[in-house]
């Protein structure tokens, strides 16, 4: 009888089978979805997003997008000397936008589970704009790059359903502009000035 009993000990005492391992949770995903940014005008960027959880709190994200418009306008000439409409003269613009984003995470409740719930984030965008229009606009031919490298902050949300995984985020975008102006009897000045537009994003992912 005190044998039993020493053998149901050790068994109740032993650890757990080693080789029975729960599943590691996926660190890396891929996100598909909108990112919005006011820069020379709101504009939504379809975009792909790479995520890579470091661990329960911290995650690195990085980003592309575009965007492309063709816009036509109309414009109705009049004959000066009739005072009638003659013609109807057509004219085309293009505007082209790519952005590159980058943007550190840190999740508030990560005990929950890794990689999902409330974040905050901050990060860096890059932003190239062309603008262009003919020779038949009524402004005339025009042709303009800008590029813009705005700081963001970010508060969002992130579900985790297995596998998948569903982001959003709002916040703001500071981007420094130089600026010129004149001072009476003094030459030209200039200064830097930071510009706060809002920015956001909605993404579904998957981990892998």
């Amino acid at each position: 009888m005190l044998l039993l009993t020493s053998i149901t000990s050790l068994l109740l005492s032993a650890p757990a089978d080693s080789t029975v391992l729960t599943p590691p949770i996926a660190r890396r995903a891929l996100y598909l979805g909108v990112h919005r940014a006011e820069y020379g005008g709101a504009t939504h960027y379809p975009s792909l997003s790479y995520e890579w959880l470091m661990n329960e709190r911290w995650a690195m994200r990085v980003g592309i997008g575009g965007v492309h418009r063709d816009a036509s306008t109309y414009t109705v000439l009049l004959n000066p000397s009739t005072g009638e409409y003659e013609r109807v003269r057509l004219s085309r613009g293009v505007f082209n936008s790519a952005l590159v984003s980058t943007q550190l995470r840190y999740f508030l409740w990560p005990q929950r589970k890794a990689g999902a719930g409330l974040f905050v984030g901050g990060g860096l965008q890059v932003v190239a704009e062309e603008f262009q229009q003919d020779s038949n606009s009524p402004g005339g031919y025009v042709s303009d790059i800008q590029v813009h490298a705005p700081v963001t902050a970010r508060v969002g949300y992130q579900l985790r359903k297995g596998r998948w995984l569903l982001s959003g985020s709002y916040g703001y975008d500071f981007t420094a502009r130089r600026e010129s102006y004149v001072v009476p009897g003094r030459p030209r000045k200039g200064g830097m000035d930071v510009h706060v537009t809002t920015g956001a994003d909605l993404q579904v992912g998957y981990a892998f």
